[in-house]
């Protein structure tokens, strides 16, 4: 019995440990040592028809050229038109474009270059591409670029010289609609006034003052000469006694005893302990 269940616990363990490794595997890859980041700079939401992407990049160094394949949803999004990046000032012309559909997503194959440059420095955007929206509000769609060799495209940046310009590239998604409203915050509380109790003089004197019953009925004797009025008046004050706290008995014309809440403490331990026993019992 015990190695049967220790086998099952084992399998859990091993299928959770799976699964965290297929959701690591899809994470994006991102090399440290890479000279730049490529990043897509997209509206998170959409409520137009039409919205532009750009391809920016920080702090490269000697530019002159590139491609990059975008992946998205053609269900959702359509490239209409794509522009000349802008770096430090100087214009990336664009040298040709291609769209290729495909099963799962569609595709946009973009090349740049700088003509006539020696390469350029600083922080811009390769590319700016218009998108149109096809999709129905709440559609969403990533918009990636196509790493892996596998999938029929590799992006690159190149120097002037041709070296390669090793960079990390960063999609992102869109959903389509207005964004939701901004949480407002916590409400500020509205100060609550004590409530004002209607009692006579001598019921709010038993009721808010902690005194001994003797006490209570010595006072309300003298100022209260109605027996019948000093009999509810001491029940009502009972009523507001504090829990757990030593009095006398009804007999003695004091406050009955209430448990406090912290007794029930030991009655929850002796029961979890019990369960606790049984458990390991069956297991074993």
């Amino acid at each position: 019995m015990m190695n049967s269940i220790t086998r099952k616990i084992l399998l859990i363990i091993l299928a959770i440990l799976l699964m965290a490794c297929m959701a690591a595997g899809d994470e994006v890859e991102i090399d440290p040592d890479a000279d730049v980041n490529v990043t897509v700079n997209a509206p998170e939401y959409v409520s137009e028809d039409t919205f532009e992407v750009t391809m920016d990049v920080t702090e490269i160094i000697d530019f002159d050229s590139g491609q990059f394949d975008l992946k998205y949803d053609p269900d959702v999004l359509k490239v209409l038109k794509e522009e000349a990046g802008d770096i430090d000032d100087t214009e990336i012309s664009i040298d040709g474009h291609k769209h290729i559909p495909d099963d799962d997503y569609d595709r946009y194959r973009v090349l740049f270059n700088i003509p006539g440059a020696d390469g350029v420095s600083g922080s811009g955007y390769l590319a700016k591409i218009t998108f149109e929206v096809v999709g129905g509000t709440g559609d969403t769609s990533a918009i990636d670029v196509i790493t892996d060799s596998d999938e029929g495209a590799e992006p690159n940046l190149a120097e002037a010289d041709a070296d390669e310009i090793t960079a990390n590239w960063f999609g992102t998604t869109v959903t389509i609609g207005t964004a939701p409203p901004e949480s407002a915050g916590t409400p500020t509380p509205t100060p609550t006034g004590t409530p004002v109790v209607n009692a006579t003089p001598d019921e709010q004197e038993s009721v808010s003052v902690p005194m001994p019953a003797e006490t209570l009925v010595t006072e309300s004797l003298e100022l209260s000469s109605n027996p019948s009025g000093l009999t509810a008046r001491a029940e009502g004050a009972s009523a507001v006694a504090v829990p757990g706290a030593s009095s006398e008995s009804l007999e003695d014309g004091g406050f009955p005893d209430i448990p406090a809440s912290c007794d029930i403490i030991p009655i929850y331990s002796l029961v979890g302990l019990l369960a606790l026993l049984y458990a390991i019992i069956q297991f074993k």
